[in-house]
């Protein structure tokens, strides 16, 4: 698995509300899971397809029994419950929020639907940054353990 989505993830999504939800449910989360990977990594990290799973979530219940369910069972399990709860959050009350804040910038969330090129900019700079980082971690600790 990977600790951070693939950047192409975010790259090949072409319907407009689908790349809403996913910039919504990534900058909902980013933070938190940020941090759960820094302080304690999980044993192990999602697969792209269930990056992919949470990214395109629009509110995630608990799953029932079909393979897409569990699925998002095993992302669930993956990400935690915290994590799904923040972007759920988020995800019900995504119109009443009106901004997300960036780093130093504050990001409109209609604006998600068309996203400025500065902020694509910003998040995939952001990942490419953070999976070399823990790749080049992961391999550290291989070598020397």
């Amino acid at each position: 698995g990977y600790c951070f989505p693939k950047p192409m993830l975010f790259v090949n999504v072409s319907m407009p509300e689908w790349k809403k939800t996913y910039l919504f449910n990534w900058l909902s989360a980013h933070l938190l899971w940020i941090s759960q990977v820094g302080v304690h990594s999980p044993s192990k990290f999602p697969s792209p397809q269930m990056w992919r799973d949470f990214l395109n979530t629009i509110g995630m219940d608990q799953p029932s029994s079909t393979r897409s369910a569990s699925m998002k069972s095993a992302v669930w399990d993956i990400l935690g419950e915290n994590i799904i709860h923040a972007a759920q959050g988020f995800a019900g009350v995504s119109e009443e929020i009106d901004s997300f804040h960036l780093y130093v910038m504050q990001v409109r969330v209609l604006s998600l639907l068309d996203p400025p090129l500065w902020l694509i900019h910003s998040i995939l700079w952001e990942l490419y940054e953070l999976n070399f980082h823990y790749k080049l971690y992961a391999l550290d600790q291989v070598i020397i353990p």
